[in-house]
């Protein structure tokens, strides 16, 4: 986007304001540098709107160059394609194709205030809090940037609407991100898809055309049968497994086995990814193949020291560790020591009940049964936003 940069100094100094910023979100220590060197930038009040940025350490959304780009053309130019942008800028009517130099500076003015409102400190850390209060707290979350991007732009635009209440601008947001994560929105020609959305909720408002996506392709059968089957899978960073997390830490769900620990405080500090049904095991009782017994279905957060203690015991054998812990109170296995509080914990990371029955034998059905279970813990958490 160098057609920015070839509007005199203004251009340049609204280039540089997208360049710095991205640089500061994960440079913060370069402002300092920027201000000694570049004094005609240092002059304009882009650097005052980005000084926030030289003490901030969080790393959850760390727009690029073309990120900013993107969530600027659906702020100020209601496109959602980069080229439209280029020609608005360069003062082409998108109604007759033909260039009109008096539109230049209009666009400028609107690119100039989307900027602002991106850059904001406020608004930026608002935005940033609404995505961790749906449970998305670390980077690793989120494997689509193109989310974040058009679920800020719905934020700052909202944002516009004044008769619109915070909770109900949060509502919506939350569950546009969240349903982008499921349904894959924002991948391959997305800037299309972003084209047409931004188009119908102008027409119809954001809640309502939210709810008739969700209608689409969040009915019923996709609950039921389009999520447990994509959660056939050994991808960690699929966005079906972090959605479950995401689920887990709005919950405030617990480790497997854990009486204290939360999956929120693993995903930020250290846990493992645990096999409910050992590695070891299923390899030595046929199932030697890495897509089987890396299902992200027989994965659970852990504490190391719970993993460790279970090493490559079946969970007949575990369990039965367990059920003796619970019956002695004597501590071998995590610190669960009442019956309740383990079947409220299975419940919370979406285990099956009758785990300490499964075997190599039944281990199919219980990645069956598993999913079904996280599907439901899924769909649950996203009613509830």
């Amino acid at each position: 986007m160098s057609k920015i940069a070839t509007y005199g100094d203004r251009g340049r100094n609204l280039r540089k304001l997208i360049d710095y910023f991205c640089h500061l979100a994960v440079a913060p220590h370069a402002y300092a540098t920027i201000q000694e060197n570049d004094h005609e930038f240092a002059e304009t009040p882009y650097l005052k709107a980005i000084r926030w940025l030289k003490d901030e350490a969080e790393d959850l959304y760390d727009p690029e160059y073309s990120d900013i780009i993107r969530v600027a053309g659906i702020v100020g130019f209601s496109r959602g394609k980069a080229s439209s942008i280029v020609s608005e800028l360069s003062g082409r009517d998108p109604a007759t194709r033909k260039v009109n130099e008096e539109r230049i500076p209009v666009a400028y003015d609107k690119l100039e205030r989307a900027l602002l409102q991106i850059v904001s400190n406020y608004h930026f850390d608002n935005f940033l809090m609404l995505i961790k209060s749906a449970g998305f707290i670390t980077p690793g979350m989120v494997n689509s940037k193109n989310a974040l991007n058009f679920a800020y732009a719905l934020y700052l635009r909202l944002r516009e609407d004044k008769d619109m209440a915070e909770g109900e601008r949060k509502r919506i947001v939350k569950r546009w991100f969240v349903m982008s994560m499921l349904t894959s929105r924002h991948s391959g020609s997305f800037e299309s898809t972003w084209e047409q959305d931004i188009r119908r909720i102008d027409e119809q408002g954001a809640a309502n055309y939210l709810k008739q996506i969700e209608e689409s392709e969040l009915s019923d059968a996709f609950w039921a049968g389009v999520l447990p089957a994509a959660l056939e899978t050994t991808s960690t960073v699929s966005p079906f497994f972090q959605t479950f997390l995401a689920a887990q830490v709005t919950t405030n769900a617990r480790g497997f086995l854990s009486k204290g620990i939360t999956v929120a405080a693993m995903l930020q500090q250290s846990g493992d990814i645990h096999h409910i049904v050992p590695k070891d095991y299923l390899q030595k009782n046929g199932y030697p193949d890495r897509g089987d017994y890396n299902q992200v279905a027989n994965f659970a957060l852990t504490e190391t020291s719970i993993n460790i203690s279970i090493s490559n015991k079946p969970p007949m054998q575990y369990m039965a560790d367990t059920a003796s812990q619970i019956e002695s109170g004597v501590l071998t296995l995590g610190e669960i020591t009442d019956a309740t509080d383990l079947t409220d914990n299975f419940a919370e990371n979406a285990v099956p009940a009758n785990l300490g029955e499964v075997t190599a034998g039944t281990y199919k059905e219980f990645l069956v049964q598993r999913r079904k279970l996280m599907a439901t813990t899924i769909r649950d958490y996203y009613q509830a936003l």
